[in-house]
């Protein structure tokens, strides 16, 4: 797509190979940045604010990616999600299955669970700004803009260095 584009300008095609693939690089690059500056200053991921809620209850149902929980003084049910970079799942999820345990939570993203005082989930991070913190560095595409530009700057001295030998190589002796 990106390449398309950039040759959809004007005089792109009739560029040497290793100029369209800066040109190329430059393009991926800018758009892995304006990515990874998105990720980092617009999506909050609904941790903005949160606070740290605490909740006891039976575990209903359990799969990677959550539990749903009946809470043992009113009887409602709530549904927690397990997040990669928040909390890390020690055991799997069939053996909870029945089992009261108690949580901790932020909004509805499982921060920790206890089982007798035995930590079955982990949490990653400790309160909303650091699970943001943890959860942007996961989702942040890491690096990639960096290498994307430096491809770019090798393909430009590449191309640079046989302009040169080349120039060079035509005098008149």
């Amino acid at each position: 797509m990106i390449r398309s584009v950039l040759c959809s300008l004007r005089d792109f095609s009739t560029l040497p190979p290793l100029l369209q693939a800066a040109w190329l690089a430059f393009a991926i690059g800018l758009c892995m940045a304006l990515l990874h500056l998105w990720v980092f200053n617009v999506v909050d991921y609904g941790l903005e604010g949160a606070n740290v809620e605490s909740l006891s209850g039976k575990v209903l149902y359990a799969d990677r990616g959550g539990m749903l929980i009946e809470d043992a003084d009113s009887g409602e049910y709530t549904r927690l999600k397990v997040v990669r970079g928040i909390t890390y799942l020690r055991s799997g999820h069939d053996p909870l299955r029945g089992q009261t345990l108690h949580f901790t939570y932020l909004r509805d993203v499982v921060l920790s669970c206890t089982l007798d005082g035995e930590e079955l989930c982990i949490a990653q991070c400790a309160n909303a700004v650091e699970c943001l913190d943890s959860r942007r560095e996961r989702e942040a595409p890491q690096g990639m803009w960096v290498v994307a530009f430096g491809t770019s700057l090798v393909c430009l001295g590449l191309h640079a260095l046989r302009r040169r030998k080349s120039a060079s190589g035509s005098g008149i002796f």
